[in-house]
């Protein structure tokens, strides 16, 4: 097995075209009628065969899929993979992690200072979910700063699936009812691992600036801590204002 394009997609998409570890840009600009560069590797975290640095008997495909896949330049590839002690598994996951944070929160619509807070509300099924996400154009998303490792995972990947669905639901919609229904399900199996996990999903739509001259909608989703949840919100439950 080797890694899908669906993988390859995902994984250049959320690094934004920039290394996990020293964000240089991984595509080159064209020098006259020379194609630009390609420096990019898509990297195991636990190597494909024994023997390779952070080695783990792991099935096929998750050694070539998405979660252990972190995106690097040429060179720190090289370094990485040169020193397993130094970048180890645990290690990997939290640079690639907080790297696609950080394309995340560069990629964020900025909120005016002017701006009306936005009325947010329990997202509890894979229906209300979908009905932020679906149709927006442009996507706000946040989280407690200050998780366990296993959690903060989670709710990446959750968040994740959430703007993912969002930001192909034309095409779902377009696939019928049943497509919808299992993008749905798909949320559903989410939001139910972040309740295990004692956390709440908070979401609603604003206007906004997408860019310059574009005004349009942005969906909201926040995670929260259930202590969080009780401080924002007062009766009724859906009166808790997020920026």
């Amino acid at each position: 097995m080797s890694i899908s394009s669906e993988t390859r997609k995902r994984l250049w998409a959320r690094s934004g075209n920039r290394c996990a570890l020293c964000r240089l840009e991984l595509v080159r600009d064209d020098q006259g009628s020379e194609p630009g560069a390609l420096i990019g590797q898509e990297a195991h975290i636990t190597a494909r065969n024994p023997g390779g640095p952070r080695y783990e008997p792991v099935p096929v495909d998750v050694r070539d899929g998405y979660a252990n896949l972190v995106l690097l330049c040429a060179n720190d590839h090289v370094q990485v993979d040169a020193q397993p002690e130094r970048y180890t598994v645990e290690r990997l996951r939290a640079l690639k992690r907080e790297h696609e944070t950080w394309v995340r929160d560069r990629l964020r619509p900025k909120t005016p200072a002017h701006a009306e807070a936005t009325r947010v509300v329990p997202l509890r099924s894979g229906d209300a979910v979908w009905n932020v996400m679906s149709g927006a154009h442009a996507y706000q998303t946040g989280a407690p700063g200050s998780l366990p490792d296993d959690v903060a995972d989670l709710v990446d990947d959750a968040l994740q699936v959430f703007v993912d669905c969002g930001e192909i639901s034309e095409d779902i919609t377009a696939g019928g009812l049943r497509a919808v229904r299992d993008a749905k399900r798909a949320i559903q199996a989410e939001l139910d691992a972040l309740a295990s996990a004692d956390l709440t999903v908070l979401g609603g739509r604003r206007r906004g600036e997408i860019a310059p001259g574009f005004t349009g909608d942005i969906a909201i989703v926040h995670v929260v801590t259930t202590d969080e949840f009780r401080t924002l919100t007062s009766p009724p439950e859906s009166d808790a204002p997020v920026q």
